[in-house]
Formats: structure tokens, sequence, C-alpha cells
């Protein structure tokens, strides 16, 4: 049986920490729910403001690159696209410990689209609402397109965040192709990347990731991104680094420059 991602976890700490923040870019309430035991007396410490602030400072050394801000920044960067889409229906590709369709407002319909392991452990974790529709699919081998069959022609906006630097460049080519042709005319698709250049480099945060065994395998040069979606039926419109996105914000904490999202609209 496959075991839990070690890296969702780490987002899902991440998460659950910015909540007990005074200064907290968005309250994620549920991402606790989703750590092991290990984790959650961290998250608990962190309610106590001169301790929360030191349990970042130590992550932060720890994790060198800005990895827990990167998450944090990207998190609140994709709440505030969503908002700005305003679609009739939201896809979750690869949702894993994500928890907008719980604590967003406007109970959209939401269809989580993940592997079957990883969704039965989230719905042991969080209620099922009449409103998030769990559809089971490994990306990495089998087809959206299949899995989606019969997706309702509305106006949908796509978060697959943290998913394309662990897949094939096949596996993202097909995906994007897929949700050109399943999506409606005018749906907004949000996904982040890691700059290639990273892949050959030594880099921190990339070492720290493969010792767990979650290699990164897959990146975009910047300047191709456009092109690469061009070609598959989707109109680039934005592309913000991590640390551009926690300037946004007006954090001052280490965030990684390689880590990306952007967000593109279907043809």
């Amino acid at each position: 049986m496959r075991s839990a991602s070690r890296t969702a976890e780490h987002v899902a700490l991440f998460r659950a920490l910015e909540t007990r923040r005074p200064d907290r870019l968005f309250a994620d309430d549920l991402a606790i729910r989703f750590l092991p035991a290990r984790y959650r007396w961290l998250v608990r410490a962190a309610a106590v403001r001169p301790l929360g602030a030191g349990i970042a400072r130590v992550i932060d050394r720890r994790y060198p690159g800005g990895p827990r801000l990167s998450a944090v920044a990207r998190t609140r960067l994709i709440d505030d696209l969503l908002a700005e889409a305003a679609p009739e229906q939201v896809l979750l590709l690869g949702a894993g410990y994500d928890s907008r369709a719980h604590r967003l407002p406007g109970a959209l319909p939401t269809y989580e689209v993940d592997h079957p392991l990883t969704q039965r452990v989230k719905r042991q974790r969080v209620a099922d609402r009449p409103h998030v529709h769990y559809v089971p699919v490994d990306l990495g081998a089998d087809s959206l397109a299949a899995a989606l069959d019969g997706f309702p022609p509305k106006r949908t906006a796509v978060v697959w965040e943290g998913v394309t630097n662990y897949l094939t460049e096949q596996a993202v080519d097909t995906t994007l192709r897929d949700l050109a042709a399943i999506t409606a005319p005018g749906s907004t698709v949000i996904f982040t990347y890691v700059d290639r250049a990273v892949l050959g480099a030594d880099v921190p945060w990339q070492r720290k990731v493969a010792q767990v065994g979650e290699p990164w395998t897959f990146g975009f040069r910047p300047a191709d991104v456009p092109g690469f979606l061009a070609e598959r039926g989707l109109d680039l419109k934005g592309d913000l680094s991590a640390k551009d996105a926690a300037v946004r914000y007006h954090r001052d904490e280490p965030a990684a420059a390689f880590y990306r999202i952007a967000w593109a609209v279907v043809r």
C-alpha cells in the first residue's frame, strides 16, 4: 500500500502553522487533521506567539531555500486567483490535502481528482460534503479524460498545485491537452512548476524531497511556458515565482524564485 506523501504532510504542516499566525495570509483549520502526531504538537505550540515565530525560523534553517513560505505564498495566491476567476465549478487535480472545497466561501461544485489511496485517507479525516465529488485517478498512469467523462461543460477553475514537478513531460502534456478538451472555453487553469534549471543543480530543497523518495522529475523553462500552453489550447495570463508572491503579500522570509505559479485561460 502506498504510504502517505511526506511532502504533502509538510505542506499541510506549513498551512497549519500559518493559520496560527496573527498576520496569517489564510486560515486552514483542517490542515492539522492531515498531520501525524509528531507535527500536531508543533502546530499547537505555534499558537503561543513567541513560539510560533521561533518554530518558523527553525523550519527555515532546517529546510533552506524557502519551502515553508513558498507553500504559504502559493496557497494565498491560488486562493486569490480562484476568486478572480469566478468559476461555476472547481477541479482540483492531485488534490492531496487541499481543503479549499471546505474552507473557501461559495460551496461551488468541486471535483477532487487524486490517487484512490490518498483520497481514502483524506475522506477518513474530513467529512463528506454534498458539493464535493471525488474522482479516483492516478495521474501518472490513468487517463484524465476518461475519468472525467461526462464532466459538466461549465466555466471551470482548475487547480493543479504541487504536482507537475513529480510527473513526466508526457503526463503533463497529456493532462493539459485533456483539460483544454474537457473544460469550457474561458476556464482558468492554475498550476505550479519548478524552473527546469534546478533539476540538475545542487539545490537543498530538491535534495530534501529526493531523500524522502519524492524526487522532482519535470520542470519548465519559464520562457517556454507560453508556447507550450498555446500549442495545447491555453493562453498564459500570468506567471509568478513564489518569491514574487511572498513580496506581493508583504512577507520577507525566504521563498524560492525557482518555484512558480502560472495561470492560463482555455481558448
